[in-house]
């Protein structure tokens, strides 16, 4: 492995205000939380002109320029990317590639061979963090990181999931430092171009570890002394609500892809967690994508409804008391109703 990029001290930023703050009126929310919602949360919700993308009005709560982690909704980004490779030749939606030891994250994943077109559902549907890393190492996680801040300056996916958890774990300390806290916070403030060279050689140190020892590590540090609040927004992939609703309104209905490949993308995201069970609003495509961690809720999604309409949403909460990941996600239905109320007062506004 080269020598790690050294972690300097600096200011880590906690907001980032992208074009469309001051581009869209923002009304805060007459709706309450469900309960049993704790934390720091994120929310913002607009209806975005469907020709331009330019949004129209918007709902928040909280502030929507705070950044959080993503957790797994940054997964149709790696989605997005890999078709737009099929649209160029690269890569077939029949191209295979083989888990190893190496690209096999925490949890359930694929064995053996599998499509890329497989492993694109399977990131979405079933929110596998191993297709979802196969993906996002055959599209390039620098490449990808490049890709996503041209975009959105407020956007950063720089790790796979098994190279933020391994970090987390303390599995990478010629890199994080003995104390991992302090190291992920040193690599939270580095300049965008130090931070891709400290997660190319944090995803390179990842492949040397199973997945199976970074789940085991990963159990003990969140149940352990050395657990740190602040680690998930320093190492994880983050953006604001605002700007991350503004990139899944360009990214979600597909509109960079060729007409195969928004196909297959369209279809896959709408079987993406979560949307209401008996929808009361009139959604002729809901993309959605949910990701949940130790203390952290996050959902977005795209609506395209209709009557010709387009609403895109983000909920970023993290710092809850609820802590397990499980019973994080028995918020999701409330949740998910709730989100869908704010898009139907959303219709009403003009």
């Amino acid at each position: 492995m080269p020598t790690p990029p050294s972690l300097t001290r600096s200011a880590a930023a906690s907001t980032c205000s992208g074009p469309s703050a001051a581009a869209v009126l923002s009304t805060p929310t007459r709706l309450p939380l469900p309960p049993g919602v704790t934390g720091r949360v994120s929310f913002f919700a607009a209806e975005y002109d469907p020709k331009t993308l330019r949004p129209l009005q918007a709902f928040t709560l909280g502030n929507p320029d705070d950044l959080h982690p993503l957790a797994s909704i940054f997964k149709p980004l790696v989605v997005q990317g890999v078709l737009q490779d099929v649209d160029a030749g690269k890569f077939r939606l029949n191209s295979t590639f083989t888990t190893t030891a190496a690209t096999r994250s925490i949890e359930d994943y694929p064995a053996g061979r599998n499509s890329l077109q497989v492993l694109a559902k399977r990131a979405i549907s079933l929110s596998d963090n191993t297709a979802s890393d196969i993906l996002h190492l055959a599209y390039g996680p620098e490449r990808l990181a490049r890709a996503v801040r041209q975009q959105s300056p407020c956007t950063s996916v720089l790790l796979t999931t098994k190279a933020w958890w391994a970090a987390q774990a303390g599995l990478i300390p010629d890199v994080m430092t003995a104390d991992t806290a302090a190291g992920s916070r040193l690599y939270g403030a580095q300049p965008f171009e130090q931070r891709l060279l400290t997660a190319g050689t944090l995803i390179a140190a990842s492949q040397k570890l199973t997945g199976p020892d970074v789940e085991r590590a990963l159990d003990a540090y969140f149940h352990g002394p050395t657990y740190a609040a602040d680690m998930e927004v320093n190492l994880q992939n983050t953006s604001t609500a605002r700007a991350y609703t503004d990139l899944m309104a360009r990214t979600l209905s597909g509109s960079a892809l060729k007409p195969a490949t928004r196909k297959v993308f369209r279809d896959i995201l709408a079987t993406g967690c979560c949307r209401p069970r008996t929808p009361k609003l009139n959604a002729r495509y809901w993309a959605a994508k949910a990701g949940s961690g130790w203390g952290i809720l996050t959902l977005t999604g795209y609506v395209e409804t209709g009557d010709g309409r387009v609403l895109a949403y983000t909920y970023l909460n993290d710092g809850s008391t609820t802590t397990d990941a499980e019973e994080m996600e028995k918020q999701i239905r409330p949740v998910v109703l709730w989100i869908e109320q704010n898009l139907l007062a959303l219709r009403t506004l003009r």
